[in-house]
């Protein structure tokens, strides 16, 4: 969801009030990431919206012009000396969308801004306020404007009569009514770094809020009831209290009535598995505040304006302030949460938040804004920048006008692409956790696992020591990776067949490893060194389980690499040319005694399987 456009903050707690300066936040999105040092007051943009929105400056307090205006010790000519704080949003009316353009409408235009102004003398956070609507309904209907404000009457365009004052004063009318009913279905959530009991408490309220906000809502119903039980109950303990102290009056009424249940539902303690929740770990009450944030969205655009009760006011658009929403998240849930407010989140919300975390800095997706918050020294006040991609997977800052902090802001940038490449490693890490779930789950018969290319004569042997053996034979690329899967396999507690995990005769510590996790289904093997072949270039591979008289004809089966000097070779290179061996050994010499060193691997595998 995107309903802001555009944010300019003037003079607000960090920032800068300046002669053709501006702090201008544009190109905003979806979902709108804050990122910067602890000193760089980022969070001052949350509070402004908040500020703009809901009269607070944070959870609670209400505008201190006198701690909230910006200001600094070293003034010069080009700082503006109105003492006045300003906060302009350019707003997106999607739902408008060429309304204007028939004659007789009148309507708000797709895109127009509000600006809102706190003056020194403004008390409990009133503000004064302009907008741009009329200028830009002027321009939707172009031609059409003096259709709406003339209609039929045929007046010389010279002369402003009052029929014409009167059609004028309907339209900016309307406008008014229609941008003071948009402002007012706008909800926006501010949600602190610190999420303490006060922050619960708030949530809560709100939530409850949106429960009773339907007139015959189930809630509504039972605090009715709950109220007539609460007074019948009390009825003799009021009838006691009127004797005590002597009330004669006829007027006086024996009634309960229940305080405002925003205050009832503050004081609910939310358990989870039998445990209060104040009492479980931060993370647990952390996750809930976005999905409690989800589900209020969810519910107020369900209601009907028929059902509202009288006196409430029905929400269409909601727009969250998130302060470092992985607070209290180790690495993995912070990236399930940040996939979550690129995904399900921002359906129902446009979301600003601010973060240290590359979970929520790395997100791809075109609907997102990413943005530095920096301290510009010289002025003692935050400045802005949006981050940009390039094509070769670089990062540059998108505004020129930053040029004299360029290096140290490309220090910045240099983090941000490092954590930019520990999200791709992690995103590497979760596609092989991927496939090897997805290995575990076909299988479906014991299975051997063996290095690169073995399984060729893997299979040869099975057909010559046990050629009626049910079990797969699988390759899992090098001696690593098959110690690295036997670890997942163990860390799975799996046990539905026997997996048998092949290694070379090199593998002397992958296997070591793999024979310490060692179970009834988990089982490790390694091929011991064949003593009658001692060609150096198969020490280390399957290969040396052959004797070395099927190795004499060299050129079949080597590529050879000769050095000559003076026509004298001064050094000569073999290597193994393997799928012509393999074919050899497999298939044209077809002798099963090549085989021998093969035996006591079926052997093993026959009896642990019986």
């Amino acid at each position: 969801m995107k309903i802001i456009e555009q944010i300019e903050i003037k003079s607000f707690r960090s920032f800068w009030n300046r002669v053709k300066e501006k702090t201008l936040i544009s190109k905003i999105k979806d979902l709108n990431i804050f990122s910067g040092a602890n000193d760089s007051w980022k969070s001052n943009i949350l509070r402004a919206l908040n500020l703009f929105f809901n009269k607070k400056t944070n959870l609670d307090d209400f505008l201190d012009f006198k701690n909230d205006f910006f200001k600094r010790e070293n003034s010069d000519k080009k700082d503006i000396k109105e003492e006045m704080i300003t906060i302009k949003i350019v707003f997106l009316n999607k739902n408008n969308k060429d309304k204007n353009l028939k004659n007789d409408y009148v309507r708000l235009p797709e895109k127009f801004w509000v600006s809102r102004k706190w003056k020194k003398t403004s008390e409990y956070s009133n503000y004064n306020q302009v907008s741009w609507i009329e200028t830009e309904f002027k321009k939707e209907k172009e031609k059409r404007w003096k259709d709406i404000v003339l209609k039929d009457l045929e007046w010389p365009k010279i002369y402003e009569t009052k029929e014409l004052v009167k059609l004028k004063q309907h339209a900016q009318a309307s406008l008014s009514r229609q941008l003071f009913l948009f402002l007012e279905s706008i909800q926006y959530h501010y949600i602190p770094a610190i999420k303490d009991k006060n922050y619960f408490s708030h949530l809560y309220g709100e939530l409850q809020q949106t429960l009773l906000k339907e007139e015959n809502s189930d809630l509504n119903k039972n605090k009715s009831l709950f109220q007539v039980s609460i007074q019948e109950s009390t009825k003799i303990l009021m009838d006691e209290f009127k004797k005590s102290v002597n009330i004669k009056s006829a007027n006086f009424l024996s009634v309960f009535e229940l305080p405002d249940l925003i205050e009832l539902f503050k004081t609910l303690n939310v358990s989870t598995w039998s445990v209060n929740l104040q009492y479980r770990w931060d993370w647990i009450q952390a996750k809930l505040i976005p999905e409690i944030l989800d589900f209020i969205a969810q519910k107020e655009l369900k209601i009907k304006p028929s059902k509202i009760k009288k006196g409430e006011k029905p929400k269409k658009y909601f727009i969250w302030g998130f302060e470092e929403p992985e607070n209290s998240y180790e690495y993995k849930n912070a990236q399930l949460l940040a996939n979550k407010f690129k995904n399900n989140f921002t359906t129902n919300a446009q979301i600003f938040l601010t973060t240290h975390s590359f979970n929520f800095l790395s997100i791809e997706w075109e609907k997102i804004s990413t943005y530095r918050v920096w301290k510009d020294e010289k002025i003692e006040s935050s400045r802005i920048s949006k981050i940009i991609k390039e094509t070769n997977w670089q990062f540059k800052f998108e505004w020129k006008e930053f040029y004299n902090n360029y290096d140290r802001l490309n220090e910045e940038l240099w983090v941000f692409q490092l954590n930019q490449d520990l999200e791709k490693l992690y995103i590497k890490m979760e596609e092989k956790k991927k496939e090897f779930q997805e290995k575990i789950n076909k299988i479906e018969k014991p299975i051997i696992y063996t290095e690169w290319n073995n399984t060729d004569y893997i299979k040869k042997a099975k057909e010559i020591f046990d050629s009626n053996l049910d079990i797969e034979i699988e390759s899992l690329w090098g001696k690593d990776d098959i110690k690295k899967i036997f670890q997942r396999f163990s860390d799975a507690n799996f046990s539905r067949y026997k997996i048998f995990f092949i290694f070379d005769c090199d593998a002397n510590k992958e296997f070591n490893i793999c024979e310490n996790l060692k179970t009834d289904s988990l089982i490790p093997y390694i091929f011991k060194q064949n003593t009658n072949n001692n060609i150096e270039e198969l020490q280390n591979w399957i290969e040396n389980l052959f004797d070395e008289e099927l190795f004499n004809d060299e050129e079949k089966v080597f590529s050879i690499l000769e050095t000559l000097k003076d026509w004298n070779i001064i050094s000569r290179k073999r290597k193994l040319r393997k799928p012509e061996f393999c074919n050899f050994v497999c298939n044209e010499n077809n002798n099963d005694d090549d085989f021998k060193n093969f035996k006591n691997l079926f052997e093993e595998i026959k009896k642990i399987i019986d």
